[in-house]
């Protein structure tokens, strides 16, 4: 069976480039703004990530919250795998 491979999308650099200045990622984390990238335009409902620097951190979701809205775009949940796994044994 395995894990898909997510396709790469034609709007994928224009909406990274929003991220970058959005979330003010450092050079070092531009990968972030792939990732969160391909998890909007492939309506993902959860994107899954150690960082919470970055990507899970209620005000930075809030902020990525408006910008979907505002462009009719999906805003996948962020959040640690810990977290995920203590939502569905409560």
């Amino acid at each position: 069976m395995g894990i898909p491979e997510l396709d790469l999308v034609d709007s994928l650099p224009d909406l990274e480039e929003d991220l970058i200045r959005l979330f003010r990622l450092p050079p070092k984390a531009v990968t972030d703004a792939s990732h969160l990238g391909l998890a909007i335009l492939h309506r993902m409902d959860y994107l899954l990530t150690w960082n919470c620097t970055h990507l899970a951190n209620a005000v930075l979701q809030k902020e990525l919250l408006d910008y979907c809205s505002y462009h009719g775009l999906h805003t996948p949940i962020i959040c640690t795998p810990r977290t995920l796994i203590d939502l569905n044994h409560d």
